[in-house]
């Protein structure tokens, strides 16, 4: 006799559960479509035969391509997730059955971030294991978070966290920050500050340098001591806005490690106030099955205080 639970372990095509889960992370048709490198109807095909098999509706469609997951969506998505975990760590068993530490590890950071402190961490660990490939990905805060929760990331480097059960963050050594201006600022290489020209001057910034931002404790920063007024340009990583306040007439806030290495033409101005300060953490998610390669990383960070492992599943 056969339970319908067997049937539909042995029945159920994977293909339509993996192309489920790439459109619930693209968060649209055409986005699936393009990153499977298979067309629209293709995916909506598949997306409506897992339906019709699981007897579910997954996604509540809307006009054009747009969609929302459902309930049982989130559902089936987050199980998918673990069986493409579980496919993706049979590349870690070795011929006799034993676990090789090879794979790849992908770290996502935030992209204004100094990273100084783990580099050197991460690459100790990519030296010890020749078979590790390591990639590191900048990208906006928040979706280091995102990273982790979809499966792409193995640890995050992060200045903000969201409140989410799934993730543990732990927090590091916060990051110094100062007020820089370039040769086209009246404040270049002036030791006095006039205090109308810093509170008049225009500034530029991280995208995240706003209020409600992840580097808001900046924006509080100036808004406290009077430096700066309108933000005229934003730029999304370090190379970018060192770029804008060296050749522009504007003042903007850096890290002192980022200004040390990019930033041999600026001058920083001499607030009368301490240096402003960003909160900095790592990030693991509680619930994902690590690979061995995964753990063994998580544990070398561990050892140098930068992450701390999750706790084993059957204690989430």
């Amino acid at each position: 006799m056969s339970f319908p639970l067997d049937r539909l372990a042995v029945q159920l095509d994977w293909n339509l559960l993996r192309t489920f889960m790439v459109i619930v992370q693209e968060r649209s048709i055409t986005g699936a479509a393009q990153r499977l490198n298979i067309s629209q109807p293709s995916v909506s095909s598949a997306l409506r035969r897992l339906e019709e098999r699981l007897e579910l509706r997954l996604v509540e469609r809307g006009a054009g391509q747009t969609f929302v997951v459902t309930r049982a969506g989130e559902a089936v998505y987050r199980e998918a997730l673990e069986i493409y975990g579980g496919v993706v760590r049979l590349n870690d068993v070795g011929e006799e059955g034993g676990r090789a530490l090879s794979g790849a590890v992908v770290v996502f950071r935030s992209s204004h971030l100094d990273m100084d402190f783990a580099m050197p961490v991460l690459e100790a660990f990519r030296a010890a294991h020749p078979g590790v490939t390591l990639s590191i990905r900048s990208t906006p805060c928040h979706d280091v978070a995102q990273g982790l929760l979809q499966r792409i990331a193995s640890v995050g480097f992060c200045t903000r966290v969201d409140p989410v059960q799934r993730l543990r963050a732990q927090g590091l050594e916060a990051q110094r920050f100062g007020v820089f201006c370039g040769p086209a600022h009246p404040l270049y290489r002036r030791h006095e500050v006039d205090p109308e020209v810093l509170a008049a001057s225009d500034v530029v910034g991280f995208e995240e340098d706003a209020m409600a931002g992840a580097l808001s404790a900046l924006t509080r920063y100036r808004v406290r001591h009077g430096i700066g007024g309108r933000m005229i340009a934003a730029a999304s990583g370090i190379v970018d806005l060192v770029e804008l306040i060296e050749h522009g007439a504007a003042l903007g806030c850096l890290s002192e490690g980022h200004a040390a290495r990019y930033g041999a033409r600026l001058w920083r101005i001499p607030v009368a106030a301490p240096a402003p300060t960003v909160e900095v953490f790592s990030l693991v998610d509680l619930e994902r099955h690590m690979t061995p390669v995964e753990t063994a990383l998580i544990a070398h960070l561990e050892e140098a205080g930068l992450a701390a492992q999750p706790r084993p599943r059957s204690q989430v």
